[in-house]
């Protein structure tokens, strides 16, 4: 495995967005065309990857986009920890624990302006967070792959905020005590 590579994990499907994605990559490819992009988590139903493959194989992409099926988890957070940044270009989230988990790595983050994306990344601090326009996510790549410096920062700043905010032996403790208001209601 490379380790001049950009990930990032979920099916290709309606709510990751995968055409959108692929538009991203043969941007980012063309000012880097060193970099590759691991899809992690292809999985069993993937109702947009044969679409997605054909994109791929019309701009010229196979090389640069490693599609990967689903793996244990120790496999993808390996790949996750040795990824230049991680990268989600969701069109909707809930708590997304692929962020987190990033986080918890120490990964910059390059994500959708979404619910559950807005609640782990902070524009400017840990990552970017970008509307669903193509040279929006093009350009924040591009200046953050020119920026390795801003990379790493970001990196450490996402772990410090996992730790503050998504360690779950914190948030156990909120959980309880919000539980316990309730309960004295």
């Amino acid at each position: 495995m490379e380790s001049n590579y950009i990930v990032t994990i979920g099916r290709p499907s309606y709510q990751k967005n995968p055409f959108f994605l692929v538009d991203v990559i043969k941007g980012v490819h063309e000012c880097h065309p060193e970099i590759r992009f691991y899809l992690l988590g292809v999985g069993f139903y993937s109702p947009d990857l044969e679409e997605m493959k054909s994109r791929l194989e019309t701009y010229g992409l196979n090389d640069v986009v490693i599609l990967k099926e689903w793996a244990d988890h120790d496999t993808t957070m390996n790949y996750v920890k040795d990824s230049l940044l991680y990268l989600t270009v969701s069109r909707y989230e809930g708590m997304p624990l692929a962020i987190i988990e990033a986080m918890a790595l120490g990964k910059c983050i390059v994500a959708s302006k979404v619910v559950g994306n807005i609640d782990c990344v902070k524009d400017g601090y840990n990552g970017r967070v970008l509307d669903l326009k193509e040279t929006e996510f093009v350009n924040a790549i591009n200046e953050l792959l020119n920026c390795p410096e801003l990379i790493s920062e970001y990196g450490k700043n996402s772990r410090e905020l996992y730790e503050m905010e998504f360690d779950i032996r914190k948030r156990i403790g909120m959980l309880e005590d919000i539980y316990y208001k309730i309960a004295k209601r």
